[in-house]
């Protein structure tokens, strides 16, 4: 393609004899013979929007194990939650509109950013099943900026057992999360947390023979002593 208006051209030529049936019927076609720009192309990166106002009140609710019930709404915008509304949780001061919804369908949605409010309930008098929160999809915003791909998506349960067991995100990076969109949830890490027992149960093990060494190795030594006292 030598000029614009030769590719142009092309576009022109392939578009007519092929005659796609729609918009992406014709990009497709395009996009395989090389004739698309790379901006057109990229397809909207998608962040999964936070729950909470700050990072302050992220922080605050992974350290305080923080369960926010269905039916609570944030004071700050868009319903988010500020550090003042999970305190009110925690000291048991906030107002709380109870959801007609099963254990596991609340901690499902919790854990995958999932408004429960959303959900149509298909139990006992409109009761939400966890089948009714599976095929809803988190709230997401589509961006333009450049978002960090490689950081770990985690849900505030996992992110409290990684505080429990000093697990960092590096060590976690190669972990597939099951929840919506790769997020990490605390099944996922069952797999890591058994093996960071079994090495502090090894380094306990080695710890203990080493200890008993030294005993036997001073009440040799003692016995040494005792043993010239006598001779003298």
């Amino acid at each position: 393609m030598a000029t614009s208006a030769d590719t142009l051209s092309l576009i022109i030529d392939l578009l007519v004899k092929e005659q796609p049936k729609d918009r992406e019927a014709a990009m497709s076609l395009l996009s395989a013979k090389g004739y698309l720009p790379k901006k057109l192309l990229a397809v909207p990166k998608l962040r999964q929007v936070s729950l909470f106002a700050s990072k302050a009140a992220e922080d605050y609710a992974v350290a305080k194990d923080v369960k926010i019930p269905a039916g609570y709404k944030g004071t700050a915008a868009n319903d988010k939650y500020s550090v003042k509304d999970l305190k009110a949780l925690v000291e048991g001061t906030a107002k709380i509109k109870t959801a007609n919804a099963s254990p596991s369908a609340l901690q499902f949605a919790r854990d995958n950013g999932i408004d429960i409010a959303t959900a149509t309930g298909t139990g006992t008098e409109g009761k939400i099943l966890l089948k009714d929160v599976k095929g809803l999809k988190p709230t997401v915003v589509a961006v333009t900026e450049d978002v960090d791909e490689d950081k770990p998506k985690i849900s505030p349960s996992a992110a409290k057992l990684m505080k429990r067991h000093n697990i960092d995100e590096d060590d976690v990076s190669v972990i597939s999360g099951s929840g919506a969109n790769g997020t990490i949830l605390a099944k996922d890490l069952k797999d890591l947390i058994d093996l960071i027992k079994q090495d502090q149960e090894g380094k306990k093990g080695k710890k203990s023979k080493q200890s008993k060494k030294d005993e036997s190795s001073e009440s040799d030594d003692e016995s040494s002593d005792t043993d010239d006292e006598v001779a003298e």
